[in-house]
């Protein structure tokens, strides 16, 4: 599999945050809006197509870039994880209730990325049952991000903002995957 398409959002954040550093808004969300259309391109190349996720990601850059750009304020820009998080709780948490998590669904579309020695192991059933708990673990996480990162946007530096929104989420996934897995 692909492991850098979990840096998708990362990189457009990091621009911002750098951009923005120099002092200007307006160049901070282009330089935003180009990462993620780098980004795209590269999934497009990694992955032969360009899947529903990176399209969302790019669209909510988009749009929380334009707010930015339109009112010369970077906390518009700054929001754009809280939804992204906010949302995808959501889903998760839709999907466990339905007994059809997104995890397990997204394994069944991408099994073919995963290399073939680990597809099998993906497919036993304990390690499925692990997965629909992180599924369920990972969208109250993603809310808990959320909602921390809307508080940082507000009252923390534009570095701390960032440490929160960006590697703060993948600290938030490892230890809800340390919570899950046994």
């Amino acid at each position: 599999m692909e492991w850098s398409l979990f840096l998708l959002d990362f990189v457009p954040l990091l621009v911002f945050v750098v951009l923005d550093s120099l002092g200007n808004v307006r160049y901070a969300v282009i330089g935003a809006v180009l990462a993620a259309v780098v980004e795209l391109g590269y999934s497009y190349w990694a992955l032969g197509g360009i899947d529903l996720f990176s399209v969302a990601f790019a669209a909510f850059i988009l749009l929380f870039a334009g707010l930015s750009y339109k009112f010369n304020d970077p906390l518009f820009f700054k929001f754009k994880p809280v939804a992204i998080g906010a949302l995808s709780g959501i889903v998760l948490l839709v999907t466990s209730i339905f007994f059809a998590p997104l995890l397990l669904t997204m394994l069944d579309r991408y099994i073919d990325l995963i290399p073939v020695e680990q597809q099998h192991k993906l497919q036993h059933p304990a390690v499925r049952l692990i997965l629909a708990d992180f599924n369920l673990y990972l969208g109250f996480a993603f809310l808990l991000h959320a909602a921390a990162t809307g508080w940082a946007a507000v009252h923390l530096s534009r570095w701390g903002w960032f440490a929160v929104s960006g590697p703060g989420l993948y600290v938030v996934i490892l230890l809800t995957a340390l919570l899950v897995i046994p």
